[in-house]
Parts: structure tokens; C-alpha cells; sequence
């Protein structure tokens, strides 16, 4: 620093702190702080926003849609993937939660356990227990998959 400059020196707190090298009285001057700004997205920070929200499967009823984005289960068993999706009428996130059976025929034998699962847990409604909203089979040539929406808990 030259003679008659200042330095302003921000500590832990907000009060910016005054160097002086001057040598002559009164001359010193105070900055604000210095705040950081955020700059825009990036546009490859753009295009991953993007990517998470494309709708990737829609439900039968076209309620609900599927996105990109999983949704950590923390290992709940069974659950074989879970994905975050869109209700359209009431304009909420809820989960997408996917059931695999490994043969048609596995599914088949265990449809109507399934359906009184599924039938049940809809029925039950209470503050600390997760809602279940929908549930669907969804049946292809050799395998099948039990879908089912349930509300999301962000925390």
C-alpha cells in the first residue's frame, strides 16, 4: 500500500475493520463489506435441471408423471426403484415407486395378495404413516412391474 491508501479487512463478523498506513490523522476511509453475488446457472447446470424434470412415463389415468430424478429410499425392502413424479391435479411432488417381478408368472400367482396390499394401504390414513395414493400393475409380454404413488417427504 502506497502513503494515504487504506485497506478495509472484514472479519468473521460484519464490521468491516480499518488498516491504516497512513501517517496522517482523518485520512483513513471504511468500505462496506464485500458481499458475494451468485452468478446464473450454468448451461450445463441448465440442461441437468432439465434432464431431471423431463417427464419420462406418464400413468394410466395421466394423473401422475414420472421424471428423470431418483428418490432415495434409504433401503426400504421390495422397493426396487423410486423416482420423484409430478401429481397434476393437485400440483405437488409425489413418489413413483416401482416393484419388479422377474417372470409374468410370479406376478400372476401373487395378484391378489398384491391387490389387498395395495387396496389397504390406500385405505390408511394417519399424520406419521407415509400416504399411498395409487397403485397399478403394468404387465408386458414376460415381465411385470407394480407401480405405486405415494406422498413425498423432502425431509
Amino acid at each position: 500500500m502506497s502513503e494515504g491508501e487504506s485497506q478495509t479487512v472484514l472479519s468473521s463478523g460484519s464490521d468491516p475493520k480499518v488498516e491504516s498506513s497512513s501517517s496522517a490523522p482523518g485520512l483513513t476511509s471504511v468500505s462496506p463489506p464485500v458481499t458475494s453475488t451468485t452468478s446464473a446457472a450454468s448451461p450445463e447446470e441448465e440442461e441437468e435441471s432439465e434432464d431431471e424434470s423431463e417427464i419420462l412415463e406418464e400413468s394410466p389415468c395421466g394423473r401422475w408423471q414420472k421424471r428423470r430424478e431418483e428418490v432415495n429410499q434409504r433401503n426400504v425392502p421390495g422397493i426396487d426403484s423410486a423416482y420423484l413424479a409430478m401429481d397434476t391435479e393437485e400440483g405437488v411432488e409425489v413418489v413413483w415407486n416401482e416393484v419388479q417381478f422377474s417372470e409374468r408368472k410370479n406376478y400372476k400367482l401373487q395378484e391378489e395378495k398384491v391387490r389387498a396390499v395395495f387396496d389397504n394401504l390406500i385405505q390408511l390414513e394417519h399424520l406419521n404413516i407415509v400416504k399411498f395414493h395409487k397403485y397399478w400393475a403394468d404387465i408386458k409380454e414376460n415381465k411385470a412391474r407394480v407401480i405405486f404413488i405415494t406422498e413425498y417427504m423432502s425431509s
